[in-house]
């Protein structure tokens, strides 16, 4: 079998090197003169079905020719789609007129019709992308794992641990919130970003992905004070009502756990004192939303995470529900971490988002970064 599979793959490969394979490339990056070509075998293909429907009406129906528009739909532009369904008209016509002794019943026509609508209904947005068959999916999905690369921490730093987890609304690949982080080991710096974007679903999705590819340019380029002024500013600049972005911004120095503590309109991140007997403290007095005020100062909180600390970055998914006080919110998710942290092991980031906001119609994220000491 692994000789066979082996087999499977060069022949594979080969395909995709040779004239086949580099064809269908250019097919589905949109080149015109393959699009034409595939609307050609399209068109063979609608006429041999048609032939089919005629000669053998037992065996092939009329609503056969529902399979070159489905394919039509991936590879071809809007146009030659028309094209496309013109042909298939002229196939429906052939069968009704010569296709013995059933002609094209109402049922078919229907089925024919109504494909051949939704068809050019969803693959309008692929037609204006240029891109043709799965091209697009393929492309919003390398987009969604290269914004979840950025926001990687490291895995193990010094005597620090971190944690993250991250949980879009109805299970998509593509959520309103975002990280960064940028590690600066020369400058005994490590940057973590958090950002929720206003609004939710789709339209969020992909104002997240636009601000993350900006502001992971700009994290660790800038002084961490400079940072949220900055974002602010070219979020305000973009000029689009009710379009706006709450964040949370630390700058910790890993060989003494000091840290500065930037906030956007955010709900304020929770440190966890061990040596207070597991007290929490809620940091973070900071600035309005991004984009709202051109020019809005963010202040600096600093702290300092001693051995055995923890501390909690979480957007409102985890703390909000309609009609209760999102300071009981947070209550019920500091509650929640206290035991995870206060014993150690596991992943508190994940075990929390599956307790403390299992099901919830928004986008969920949280950070935690654990300083180890005695016990962890």
């Amino acid at each position: 079998m692994p000789a066979v599979t082996t087999m499977a793959r060069q022949f594979a490969g080969r395909l995709r090197r040779g004239p086949a394979g580099r064809w269908s490339n250019q097919l589905l990056d949109g080149d015109p003169a393959a699009e034409k070509a595939a609307l050609g075998l399209l068109l063979v293909l609608v006429a041999v079905l048609s032939l089919l429907a005629i000669a053998a009406p037992t065996g092939c129906p009329p609503s056969a020719l529902v399979l070159p528009l489905i394919l039509g739909g991936f590879l071809l532009h809007t146009r030659r789609q028309v094209g496309l369904l013109a042909g298939v008209g002229l196939g429906l016509l052939a069968c009704w007129w010569l296709r013995e002794p059933f002609g094209v019943t109402p049922g078919s026509a229907w089925v024919v019709g109504t494909s051949a609508l939704v068809v050019l209904l969803t693959s309008r947005y692929r037609s204006r992308l240029g891109l043709r068959g799965s091209r697009g999916d393929s492309m919003l999905l390398e987009l969604s794992e290269r914004t979840t690369a950025l926001g990687r921490l490291p895995d193990r730093l010094l005597d620090w641990r971190f944690h993250q987890a991250l949980a879009p609304v109805s299970g998509t690949f593509f959520s309103g919130d975002f990280l960064l982080s940028a590690h600066r080991p020369d400058r005994d710096l490590l940057e973590v970003l958090l950002v929720d974007v206003s609004g939710k679903g789709s339209r969020a999705a992909a104002r997240s992905m636009h601000l993350s590819g900006a502001f992971a340019m700009l994290l660790g380029s800038v002084p961490p004070e400079s940072f949220l002024p900055t974002a602010n500013d070219f979020l305000a600049r973009l000029d689009r009502d009710e379009e706006f972005a709450t964040a949370v911004h630390l700058a910790l120095h890993p060989s003494n756990g000091g840290y500065r503590l930037f906030t956007a309109g955010h709900p304020p991140a929770a440190q966890y004192r061990r040596e207070s007997g597991g007290s929490w403290l809620l940091v973070g007095d900071g600035g309005p939303a991004l984009g709202i005020l051109p020019g809005a100062p963010y202040p600096a909180t600093v702290g300092r995470l001693a051995p055995g600390d923890s501390l909690l970055l979480y957007s409102d998914g985890l703390v909000e529900v309609p009609g209760e006080d999102i300071d009981d919110g947070i209550a019920r998710l500091l509650r929640a971490a206290a035991p995870l942290l206060r014993y150690g092991g596991g992943d508190p980031a994940a075990e929390l988002l599956g307790t403390v906001a299992r099901n919830v119609a928004d986008d969920r994220t949280l950070v935690v970064l654990r300083r180890l000491g005695a016990g962890n």
